[in-house]
């Protein structure tokens, strides 16, 4: 019977997954931005480019058929022309059976452009993935984290609805409030309101608000020298508090799976030792926290360093100095990472406090 449940989930799963592919090619009708097919494909000449700085590059010309998938324009072909490079860095090759997102480029609609691929198939797809390995693996557990992150999600959306109206107005105390409804969230699923929700979620809010503070008194004795907000990506107009909200939410994941860890090992102690002492409930929490704390500023280095490292090969690779390629690539996200390395830090012995205060043991 248990086997055969088993083979019936293994079912449900793999034809949700087909069905949720199957939907992502033809859901055309859903967008508002036009969608095409590319139908036909003919491959015209390459040629080699060679810049000022000696980097090398093959271009090539295609002759695109495209079939219209939505709008009054639908069933409808066109032709239009695409030129990619060997490098795909600003470009890409189409093939047949690939969805583009199309523009208009007159007002009669007798000419179009490929703007974009469009991927919601491969996104589908990975998020299935995900959901799946997660519930195979964790259960109901797996169910709460997606569930978590689905919440998480909605929050930030809303938040970045919020700010449009102010106009940027009160950014900082917007993303503040974020980060509180971010970590109440998600530590209440996971963890149930308990004792150790309680020590997880002050530490990780005190973690990560002493860090952005520390930030803050380190900017005002420095004067903030050195700081080029204009090398946010994609900020035109408030590149600082753009910039300030993220280091403000960028530590707390890590912060609160630091927290996390710590609380549900000193309630494991308490739980098997009932008599510990406080002071060695603190001092448990402190070498647990010592344990984990490089292998979380690792991490976030090492997604820093994935983050950038395109762009900083990009302007090596066009004649900058080292000294402006970290100025300009990588500069920001160093501070962001170091300030969330401070919160990692001073998270070990304050949620280490707060356990031997709220989780218990002998005084």
């Amino acid at each position: 019977m248990q086997m055969k449940h088993w083979w019936l989930s293994l079912v449900v799963v793999l034809m949700t997954g087909i069905a949720a592919l199957v939907l992502t090619r033809v859901n055309a009708t859903w967008y508002t931005q036009p969608v095409g097919q590319v139908i036909a494909v003919k491959t015209g000449s390459t040629k080699k480019n060679l810049d000022e700085h000696n980097n090398t590059d093959y271009q090539t010309r295609q002759t695109l058929t495209v079939k219209m998938l939505n709008g009054a324009n639908r069933g409808k072909t066109y032709r239009t022309g695409n030129v990619y490079t060997r490098s795909g860095a600003v470009d890409q090759q189409y093939r047949t059976g690939q969805q583009v997102f199309i523009s208009w480029q007159d007002k009669a609609r007798t000419k179009l452009a490929i703007t974009n691929q469009k991927r919601d198939t491969v996104i589908v797809f990975l998020i299935w993935l995900v959901a799946v390995v997660l519930l195979a693996v964790m259960r109901w557990q797996g169910a709460i984290a997606i569930l978590s992150v689905v919440a998480n999600i909605a929050l930030f959306l809303l938040a970045i609805q919020f700010e449009l109206l102010r106009y940027g107005a009160s950014m900082l105390w917007i993303f503040a409030a974020l980060n509180v409804l971010f970590t109440l969230v998600t530590l209440l699923l996971i963890l149930g309101p308990k004792r150790q929700f309680l020590v997880s979620s002050i530490a990780t809010l005190g973690g990560t608000f002493l860090a952005y503070g520390i930030f803050v008194l380190v900017l005002l004795v420095t004067g903030g020298n050195g700081l080029h907000y204009e090398a946010v990506a994609y900020a035109l107009q408030q590149p600082k508090p753009i910039f300030w909200a993220s280091i403000m939410i960028g530590s707390l994941g890590a912060i609160m799976d630091e927290t996390s860890d710590i609380s549900s090992a000193l309630v494991q102690i308490v739980i098997e030792t009932p008599d510990v002492h406080r002071w060695q409930l603190f001092r448990s929490g402190m070498t647990v926290g010592r344990e984990i704390v490089g292998p979380l500023i690792s991490i976030l280095f090492l997604i820093f360093m994935a983050d950038t490292f395109p762009m900083a090969v990009l302007y090596l690779n066009n004649g900058n100095s080292f000294s402006q390629t970290f100025t300009w690539t990588m500069y920001l996200g160093m501070v962001q990472s170091l300030v969330s390395a401070i919160g990692i830090v001073v998270t070990v012995p304050l949620t280490s406090f707060l356990s031997m205060l709220f989780l218990g043991g002998r005084k």
